[in-house]
């Protein structure tokens, strides 16, 4: 998730890039104050279209980061801390669960964890042969990952529950790990290294192309020419980073 800091850049950054390329591509055909005027109203309208967009993706990001949270608080627990959690949550809410070997009881659904690796069919297979001895019906796994692949049993039902929807639910009955550790702060300029990441290269590429064709249409006009330098440079530096990057992992 981006700081704060990489936001107000990429948004001030790019409004100025997108004002001043429209105003250059407006005034080809008008005069600049209706050109000027033209390029504000669409610069305001698509600064608040991605900031709408942009609220949602940070919002997606920010559960994402607090679900990574629960796992990682969840690692420095024994195995059986998850189920003791849930059961005493759900006693809170009057029902009645009971924790047998590391797996909760309530009803006829029994309720498992998979926090280490993905959920297999073996996995899968024992949690079921493990649920139907104790009298449960259908069985309820809780997943860091996405199963890698499950089993079907007639007359039995293995749900799993993956990321963000077992954070939802152990905070819902308020049964999130207590924090006893921290992850290490990363560096101060760390966010700077993203935007020279691997996949900003294609979008600097393109963004440059994209610019230069709109200055050699307008008769090569100085603002998009200078916008694709920029892009230019941004591109150059993101390749030459990422092969700096790519060497020093191999020796």
């Amino acid at each position: 998730m981006k700081t704060r800091f990489a936001k107000i850049v990429d948004r001030t950054v790019g409004a100025a890039m997108l004002f001043a390329v429209l105003t250059a591509v407006f005034r080809y055909y008008t005069v600049f104050e209706l050109a000027a005027f033209s390029a504000a109203s669409i610069t305001v309208c698509a600064f608040f279209i991605f900031g709408a967009i942009g609220k949602r993706n940070d919002s997606k990001a920010e559960m994402t980061k607090r679900t990574d949270d629960m796992f990682y608080d969840f690692m420095f627990e024994r195995d059986g801390y998850p189920a003791k959690k849930l059961a005493d949550g759900l006693k809170t809410r009057g029902v009645e669960a009971s924790v047998k070997a590391g797996a909760v009881y309530a009803g006829n659904t029994a309720a498992f964890f998979c926090f280490d690796k993905p959920l297999d069919k073996k996995t899968a297979a024992r949690m079921i042969a493990k649920a139907k001895r104790a009298g449960a019906a259908k069985a309820v796994v809780f997943c860091v990952a996405p199963p890698a692949s499950t089993v079907d049993v007639k007359d039995f039902t293995l749900k799993p529950v993956v990321g963000d929807d077992v954070y939802k639910l152990f905070a819902s009955l308020k049964a999130l790990p207590e924090r006893r550790f921290e992850k290490p702060t990363k560096a101060r300029f760390s966010s700077f290294k993203n935007a020279l990441s691997k996949d900003k290269i294609i979008r600097y590429f393109t963004l440059s192309a994209s610019l230069f064709g709109v200055s050699l249409i307008l008769g090569f006009s100085i603002v998009p020419f200078v916008c694709a330098v920029v892009a230019a440079v941004l591109f150059t530096s993101a390749v030459a980073y990422n092969i700096y990057k790519k060497t020093k992992r191999k020796s």
